[in-house]
């Protein structure tokens, strides 16, 4: 009998923590969280893999990624600072080793040092202004410089940082400690190996080895399981704002009745079900009206494509 336990059981509701489900998740509602997240993935290297056989290449990159999400520019903004502060560690990293092999020759060059630290290196895109051309012009590099440094303080960055501070505001010193060890789960965090057999790495397509996809799909992944849960968690909350607020409130009474007016504190909220998941899923799909096409009175058919979460 084929196991059908999720293989993310751990990190799956920790990123639903981030985005708000606090509550204990079922099994059902991890598993099912695994399985749209799994088809997500699968499509993401598929198309990857047919952009990068269209230029000529065999092995697909960032760029073919990120392009299949290009239009949501808030996205692309948080990815841009990611990676951003990603290639900011390696470089101060790689100046202090370079400051250590020196302090063992001779004193170091402290401008060449604060310039290296100084210089914020820029994520570039196939698609970016600045790409259009062959020549750059003399003072590319502090444009560049200025363009990741806008990267950091974008406004998909700073909206980021509200929705944190607003979610960590009213939390208690062990909730913020869950929550700062938490912030970190992901599929690929320390945990590559299971990533790439999970997804299918190297059997639907393959990347060079060295290169930031692992982190991009980190990155995109983990945001998909939180949107995923929000819009889940809306719609439980719609959910008890409809028909069942009758019967729940009828429920409460009777329970109030039994129990007396000192009988018990009120119950929690209820964790998000498989049904949320698969509701929040379905909305999640629906493509907005100003990326369809207008086909009415004609015969061409509607194609039904994967839409990204």
């Amino acid at each position: 009998m084929a196991n059908t336990s999720p293989q993310f059981k751990q990190e799956i509701p920790q990123m639903m923590y981030i985005a708000g489900e606090t509550q204990d998740t079922s099994d059902d509602t991890t598993t099912l969280i695994e399985s749209i997240i799994h088809g997500q993935v699968v499509h993401m290297l598929t198309t990857a893999n047919d952009l990068a056989l269209r230029r000529g290449a065999r092995l697909f990159t960032v760029a073919d990624l990120i392009f299949q999400f290009r239009h949501d520019t808030p996205r692309v903004d948080r990815l841009r600072t990611f990676l951003t502060w990603k290639a900011i560690r390696k470089t101060v990293k790689d100046a202090d080793d370079k400051d250590a092999l020196a302090a063992a020759d001779d004193e170091p060059d402290v401008d060449d040092t604060a310039g290296a630290i100084k210089a914020i290196p820029a994520v570039h895109l196939p698609w970016d202004l600045a790409s259009f051309f062959a020549e750059q012009p003399p003072d590319s590099d502090d444009a560049a410089t200025a363009t990741a440094a806008d990267a950091l303080t974008s406004g998909a960055s700073l909206e980021k940082l509200r929705r944190d501070d607003e979610r960590t505001r009213a939390m208690t010193v062990d909730e913020y400690a869950t929550w700062s060890e938490y912030r970190h789960a992901s599929f690929t965090w320390r945990k590559i190996k299971r990533f790439r057999a999970w997804a299918g790495l190297g059997v639907i397509a393959d990347h060079r080895a060295g290169d930031d996809v692992l982190d991009v799909l980190g990155f995109v992944t983990s945001e998909m399981v939180k949107r995923l849960t929000a819009e889940a968690m809306a719609v439980q909350a719609r959910e008890g704002l409809g028909i069942r607020v009758v019967a729940v409130a009828a429920a409460a009474r009777k329970k109030a009745t039994a129990e007396g007016l000192f009988g018990g504190a009120r119950g929690e909220r209820e964790a998000v079900a498989a049904r949320h998941v698969r509701v929040a899923f379905q909305r999640l799909q629906c493509v907005p009206k100003k990326r369809r096409a207008l086909l009415v009175g004609t015969r061409l058919p509607r194609r039904k494509e994967l839409q990204l979460i």
